[in-house]
């Protein structure tokens, strides 16, 4: 088996790597024609086509010549897997759509929670959430909404994420790579699979993008790598004791950064569908850090959240992870708030 995984995620390097130079030549262009842009040259985007297709060629080669494979995964998960991909590659083809050509936000907003609410009806709703002794059991309609909410708000934090050169994308691999970790611990090959196949499509794609900025991930991209941190969160879940508090503390770096930034603006009356720079990695850009800093920042913020993560899920009450949570939360206010308050005093970030 790991043999067998150590070869998909390969030709999912590989492929991506070969895909998205080709991309540099032939994919749209993103133009520096907003002030929340980082960049300052016109720059070929839409490298999600090389991270969907590096995807697409490991599973092919998994499903097609692993005979482990076969045996291994069940039905059940070979049937999420499906639909994984039923909904990623749409979200794939909108992404490009609009890097080619804006799309409004409000269509977008549409068409995410449409995705969002089949996805998690066809893949299977998160009912219940154990925290020690106590069990809630959710409503199918509370369900339904709970787990369409994880899909739509991770497709969109990443999206909103993707600003500085391998930040975003590379923070998604690593979300993916302690993923697959709890997942073989698991006995989930399925979402061991999606998780590492994603991961080594990333990482074809960050050649070319980290810390240069050859290539840009896109909407393309980034739609489709959030669509496989929610879709292989939600296997692993359903075919493990992961408990679901484990999958925002997996990502809890992009999540705290995108959502607390929104309940800035919220609170200040500025709308949430107009683009902006004021994400902490955009103000840290504007103080003067490089992209690469603000890229290995956020992955080793990423890499100690995954051992949290992994640590946490080892409890079999499952109390350590809604703790755990709680304390990350805690810290994620604390610090946005002192970020912020320097960032207003030195007149980067408008009050």
């Amino acid at each position: 088996m790991f043999l067998d995984l150590t070869v998909v995620v390969t030709v999912a390097f590989l492929t991506s790597l070969i895909v998205c130079r080709a991309m540099i030549w032939i994919g749209p262009v993103d133009a520096p024609n907003e002030e929340r842009k980082q960049h300052r040259a016109p720059t070929p985007t839409s490298g999600g086509i090389g991270i969907g297709a590096g995807f697409g060629a490991a599973m092919l080669v998994l499903s097609i010549f692993s005979i482990e494979w076969r045996h291994l995964i069940s039905p059940q998960g070979v049937a999420m897997l499906w639909v994984s991909a039923l909904f990623g590659y749409p979200l794939l083809l909108i992404g490009f759509i609009d890097d080619a050509r804006r799309l409004s936000a409000e269509f977008k907003f549409v068409i995410y929670s449409l995705l969002a609410l089949a996805a998690a009806w066809l893949m299977g709703v998160v009912d219940h959430v154990r925290i020690g002794d106590f069990v809630v059991n959710l409503p199918f309609v509370i369900a339904l909404a709970g787990t369409a909410l994880w899909v739509f708000t991770l497709l969109n934090v990443v999206n909103f994420m993707d600003g500085a050169n391998g930040m975003a994308m590379g923070s998604v691999a690593v979300g993916l790579c302690v993923l697959s970790i709890i997942a073989l611990e698991g006995h989930s090959i399925g979402g061991a699979a999606i998780a590492l196949c994603g991961a080594g499509a990333i990482g074809g794609f960050l050649v070319w993008n980290f810390p240069n900025g050859r290539l840009f991930a896109g909407d393309s991209g980034a739609l489709f790598a959030g669509a496989l941190a929610a879709f292989g969160c939600l296997i692993v879940i359903a075919r493990t004791d992961m408990s679901p508090l484990i999958a925002p503390i997996l990502f809890f770096p992009l999540l705290a950064d995108a959502l607390l930034t929104l309940w800035f603006r919220a609170r200040r009356g500025r709308s949430l569908l107009v683009g902006h720079a004021e994400h902490i990695y955009q103000l840290a850009i504007v103080s003067g850090w490089s992209h690469a800093w603000i890229g290995i920042t956020y992955w080793v913020a990423m890499a100690v959240c995954g051992l949290i993560a992994w640590f946490v899920n080892r409890d079999e009450t499952q109390a350590a992870p809604a703790v755990a949570l709680a304390v990350m939360i805690v810290c994620a206010l604390i610090l946005d708030r002192v970020v912020r308050r320097r960032a207003e005093a030195a007149g980067i970030l408008k009050p």
